[in-house]
């Protein structure tokens, strides 16, 4: 490899790892945000919305290289859509899934926590198990 060639690789790789480094954090942010309580749970839609925006432009950005590396952004994609399809549902099915963490927050032994598939069941997982 000639000196400018490598250093238009170089400078490449550097503009991808600024592109890409903001990405994975937010993608990490957005799925330790799931893990909150129901209501606070929603402030994960930011994150990854932000993290899809930056995706599509990482991937406007690879348009012109190989194929090879835009595997990693676009798995990155379906990632983050699953996230948000699972927060989209927890908003249509909200207040059957909160009374149903609400109760298996309180439970204190298996009879209790048995006692609140009931209220899982009103739901979405209800609509399909029957």
């Amino acid at each position: 490899m000639t000196e400018p060639q490598l250093e238009q690789e170089i400078a490449f790789a550097r503009e991808k790892a600024k592109r890409t480094l903001p990405l994975a954090l937010l993608v990490l942010l957005g799925l330790i945000a799931m893990y909150l309580p129901l209501p606070k749970r929603f402030v994960a839609f930011l994150p990854l919305l932000v993290a899809i925006v930056l995706t599509v432009r990482l991937l406007r950005f690879l348009s012109a290289r190989g194929g090879r590396e835009k595997i990693w952004p676009a798995l990155t994609l379906v990632i983050v859509g699953m996230l948000l399809s699972t927060l989209v549902m927890q908003v249509a099915f909200y207040d059957s899934w909160s009374a149903y963490e609400s109760c298996r927050s309180g439970a204190q032994t298996r009879q209790a926590i048995a006692d609140c598939d009931h209220l899982k069941n009103a739901g979405m997982v209800g609509l399909v198990v029957r």
